[in-house]
């Protein structure tokens, strides 16, 4: 399969660096520039770690802080930088590691911030406790920079025309018409996560971890929705669905640009089996309902994205989207 994923401008690729690079850097000086300014407040060494009773029982000098924030953010924002040249700045999957990169620095450099402000006025860090402030504050700017990082990298447009090479099917104008087909998991990843929910559940009653039950309660819910889903095609556009009516995914006719058949390898692909972002490959960026190995449908969006779905008969759904997006007003 040809490469088709569009090439990005001089002022896509800033904005991609900024947020995959730039915002983890930033917070993390910020952070460091923080720790370092309220050193003549602070006790001659500060408590970083907290044991299971509450109480510090690890310290390190307010150097020692600041560097490891400012070194943790620089860490990431390499990282970053590096995968998003790797994918060469393909949208979506530089959105996911922009929000990553620039979420886990917020997170990292606002509690170490916030832990080590709460210790000012201090004599003894020893004296120091845990409180639930740092933390949610913490929490709260990883997720708003992660928001800011995902709204940075752009999702360039291509041209709304279905190729003369799409497949195609006959059908009347106004005709009424749809194609439906279930999909279910495979065997072995079906008993890789069935195993894994009661693993999970047999260590949480032997440990008497309830949290863990939740745990598995959770996964066995997320096997559940995910273990099959319908995917229909009519004039409505692209819908895929849960077993339990979620997850519900539709693409309006709109909003395709084409449709085609592509062979999709689980593992190789998407690096595992369910809802899944590809990061290398052909498939890069594309989001995948991949159930099982084997034939797929590719459907490429005005917006720039892609979505797969491992569905038999596949180049039947190609063959009837096309004709249907060139039968819609635009």
């Amino acid at each position: 399969m040809n490469d088709q994923t569009p090439r990005p401008g001089a002022r896509i690729i800033a904005r991609a660096v900024l947020a995959a690079a730039g915002l983890p850097l930033a917070v993390g000086g910020i952070a460091a520039g923080l720790v370092l300014r309220w050193r003549d407040d602070l006790p001659s060494t500060v408590a970083t770690h907290w044991g299971t009773s509450g109480s510090p029982d690890d310290f390190s000098s307010v150097t020692t802080v600041a560097w490891l924030v400012l070194g943790f953010s620089a860490g990431l924002a390499a990282i970053g930088l590096a995968l998003v040249v790797a994918v060469r700045f393909e949208p979506v999957v530089s959105r996911v590691v922009a929000a990553t990169s620039a979420g886990t620095a917020g997170f990292v450099a606002v509690l170490a911030a916030g832990l080590t402000e709460k210790q000012r006025g201090l004599a003894d860090a020893a004296e120091a406790d845990l409180s639930a402030g740092p933390i949610l504050g913490a929490l709260a700017a990883g997720a708003a920079l992660a928001l800011v990082a995902t709204l940075l990298v752009p999702v360039w447009r291509t041209a709304p025309a279905v190729p003369a090479d799409a497949p195609r099917l006959p059908v009347g104008d106004g005709e009424r018409v749809m194609w439906t087909r279930s999909v279910a998991t495979g065997s072995l990843p079906a008993a890789v996560l069935i195993a894994g929910v009661g693993v999970t559940a047999v260590a949480g009653l032997i440990g008497r971890q309830w949290w863990v039950l939740l745990l598995s309660l959770a996964m066995a819910l997320l096997v559940l929705l995910m273990f099959s889903i319908t995917v229909t095609v009519d004039r409505r556009g692209l819908t895929v669905r849960g077993r339990l009516g979620w997850p519900r995914m539709n693409t309006p006719l709109t909003e395709i640009v084409r449709a085609s058949v592509v062979e999709v390898h689980p593992i190789r692909h998407f690096g595992g089996y369910g809802y899944r972002v590809a990061a290398f490959g052909p498939l890069r960026g594309a989001v995948g309902y991949v159930l099982h190995g084997g034939e797929a449908l590719l459907i490429e969006r005005t917006s720039g994205r892609r979505t797969v779905v491992v569905v038999d008969d596949a180049a039947v759904a190609a063959g009837l989207l096309n004709t249907l997006v060139e039968q819609t007003p635009a």
